[in-house]
């Protein structure tokens, strides 16, 4: 059954999609505002595995700012996506461990392609911010 009214076309509807998912959602994200946002209870807000919420917690972490330190002065990009992730590294993340944030910023975002490609901005963000906070031992 058709529905009354104007139709628009493929191109009105890509623009039109395009504006709404440009003025709701922001180009770039930040991986500091990110981070603070979402990691910093646990991680501490240094990234010294110091959170508030650090004495409740049945791990100890790692501080992350010595990520390369620990993969012979090369930032592990890949393995920090993954785990930030959680998704596709599930064993890697129990009850007691961190949260699978690609399913959490998924809920959050949407579940369609351009909520997916928001998610991987997200993260990423979240990976380059943790590259800009490395130390040498």
């Amino acid at each position: 059954m058709k529905r009354p009214g104007r139709s628009i076309g493929p191109a009105m509807f890509a623009a039109i999609v395009g504006l709404s998912a440009s003025s709701a959602y922001p180009a770039d994200y930040s991986g500091s505002e990110l981070y603070q946002l979402n990691c910093a209870n646990c991680h501490g807000v240094y990234g010294e595995g110091d959170g508030a919420v650090t004495p409740d917690l049945s791990v100890v972490l790692l501080d992350l700012r010595y990520l390369s330190a620990r993969n012979d002065g090369e930032f592990p990009t890949d393995f920090v996506i993954d785990v930030i992730d959680g998704r596709e590294m599930r064993a890697a993340h129990g009850p007691d461990g961190m949260p699978v944030w690609g399913a959490e910023f998924a809920r959050s975002e949407g579940l369609d392609e351009a909520a997916e490609a928001r998610v991987a901005e997200k993260i990423a963000a979240l990976s380059e911010f943790l590259e800009s906070i490395q130390q040498q031992p």
